[in-house]
């Protein structure tokens, strides 16, 4: 678990869990170096950022998706020396990446324009963001929020000194405030520990306070923190964008995760379920022997010491002899319990998943004959998810777009249209390339699309950079037939009435007859 970053001056109180809570009285001591609103801005987002409910909540859902909560038993059929033992399960992980694979951002596109915008793409590059896209997006559907920061380049001399960097923060580390009549961010506070063993600040708490005219950069020392940096960049924005793929009207900085309760107590209902079928396998899933009219001595070895119970039951009832009077003993076998039971009342468990998260029967491993095959069956059993790709591909794109009209600023390359940028998303459901193909040859063919349309090739699922070498090869193929085209023309054209061209030598029909004739003749004369 996550301990929480601590302002020096914090007061701490240990509960019985052990966690670590703030009850925090943080005034920061910066001096005169932090106006009394930025003083008050800071202690109010600390305030908030160590939060005790919010840091669980983070921080218990993060336990969800990775399988680690605490299932407790309902103390009845579950042993207490059995209480230890836990089923994991790995559904609302399942849940959360199937969503996620299919929000791929292949690029962004300015208005009226047919390709992706060379300039965004070249900061989306730099920043590695193809790689840290899908983190952010799977940390927002986990937490219900997360945050992504640009800022200058400090690399100078570097090629890309002029390209912003863009980071991504967790939730549990960064806070903000939001302007409801703006719609944006009006202020932003990050605080974490640097761990760079290369840094001169390392081992130390710091901390950035982001405002709409001011960038400033905090470290700690024995008598509190101080302000190590301040950029007055007088901007009038805040550098930070927040992702929050599910938004709530009293709470726009607070989303719902995805894994809602209604995930998290079904899986836990399904991890009970296992667990009451591991224990059922340990004492009643095996088959058992009990023999009566026996006696002692049949269970003796031969220096005279007890057979154990494998040996005996291996071995000794199948040569037990009858008694004294030839009474044989009698030995009955009691079957042992069947699973499917708890196999029911699992699928039952995943069934109640499949509905409530959207998730195809075959994502939680439940299969059949009845699978789908045509192209048109699997879209319908795709439906469901891929709507819910493309719903939360509106807020992730919308805030995509803000991050990166951000950056296109603070390069120095923003121009009006920016700020109506759209993202070009990859497919959200589930490729079928044949009948796709069919379906735009179709409308290629009824002269709704142009062949060369970019909308045609991204409906067949290419990404971006697939289109721009599909496009140059079609250049260069119409460029060899216009140069074919050309060299035809410059043959002289042909005379009507005209003679036969002369046929080269050795092609002559009279000659090549003759040749023959004269071959034969000497063959024979020489014969």
């Amino acid at each position: 678990m996550t301990q929480p970053i601590l302002p020096p001056n914090a007061l701490i109180t240990l509960q019985d869990t052990g966690d670590l809570i703030p009850s925090l009285l943080f005034a920061p001591n910066v001096g005169s170096d932090l106006s009394d609103i930025e003083r008050r801005i800071m202690s109010w987002m600390s305030m908030r950022l160590l939060e005790s409910n919010t840091r669980n909540h983070v921080q218990l859902s993060e336990q969800y998706y990775n399988g680690l909560n605490i299932v407790p038993s309902l103390g009845i059929s579950t042993p207490p020396e059995l209480e230890p033992l836990r089923a994991i399960l790995g559904w609302c992980r399942t849940a959360v990446e199937a969503r996620s694979e299919r929000l791929n951002v292949q690029g962004f596109r300015m208005p009226n324009a047919t390709t992706i915008d060379s300039a965004v793409q070249e900061i989306w590059q730099h920043n590695n963001l193809d790689a840290e896209a899908p983190l952010l997006h799977e940390q927002a559907m986990v937490s219900g929020w997360t945050y992504a920061i640009v800022g200058k380049n400090d690399n100078d001399g570097d090629d890309s000194s002029g390209i912003p960097v863009i980071t991504t923060e967790s939730a549990l580390n960064m806070t903000a405030s939001w302007n409801p009549m703006r719609r944006e961010i009006s202020a932003a506070y990050q605080i974490y520990m640097d761990l760079d063993p290369t840094s001169d600040t390392y081992g130390r708490q710091l901390a950035t306070l982001y405002t709409r005219d001011a960038t400033i950069q905090l470290n700690t020392t024995p008598n509190g923190w101080i302000v190590a940096d301040r950029n007055d960049h007088q901007q009038h924005w805040v550098p930070v964008v927040q992702f929050t793929p599910r938004p709530q009207f009293h709470e726009r900085l607070r989303g719902q995760s995805e894994m809602n309760a209604a995930w998290r107590n079904t899986q836990d209902r399904a991890a009970r379920t296992l667990v009451r079928m591991e224990i059922a396998g340990e004492f009643f899933a095996t088959a058992k022997v009990y023999v009566l009219g026996v006696s002692e001595e049949a269970f003796m070895k031969k220096d005279g010491t007890k057979a154990s119970a494998w040996e005996t039951y291996i071995g000794r009832i199948s040569t037990i002899e009858a008694d004294a009077n030839g009474n044989l003993p009698t030995v009955q076998r009691i079957a042992g319990e069947s699973p499917d039971g708890f196999i029911s009342s699992l699928n039952q468990e995943r069934s109640i998943f499949c509905g409530i998260s959207g998730l195809a029967p075959q994502y939680l491993g439940i299969f059949s004959d009845g699978n789908p095959a045509s192209a048109d069956a699997i879209r319908m059993s795709d439906f469901r998810l891929a709507t819910i790709a493309e719903r939360l591909a509106k807020p992730y794109g919308n805030d995509w777009e803000k991050l990166m009209s951000m950056a296109l600023k603070m390069a120095g390359e923003w121009t009006a249209s920016a700020d109506q940028m759209e993202t070009d998303w990859g497919p959200f459901g589930i490729p079928t390339p044949s009948a796709d193909t069919v379906n735009v040859v179709s409308m290629v063919g009824a002269g709704m699309v142009a062949p060369d349309s970019d909308d045609a090739l991204a409906a067949l699922g290419w990404s971006p950079v697939q289109r721009a070498r599909i496009r140059e090869g079609m250049k260069r193929q119409q460029g060899l037939a216009q140069i074919g085209q050309a060299i035809a023309g410059l043959k002289p054209p042909a005379t009507p009435g005209a003679a036969p061209p002369q046929a080269l030598d050795g092609q002559q029909p009279g000659a090549l007859q003759a040749l023959n004739s004269q071959r034969t003749t000497d063959s024979a004369t020489a014969g």
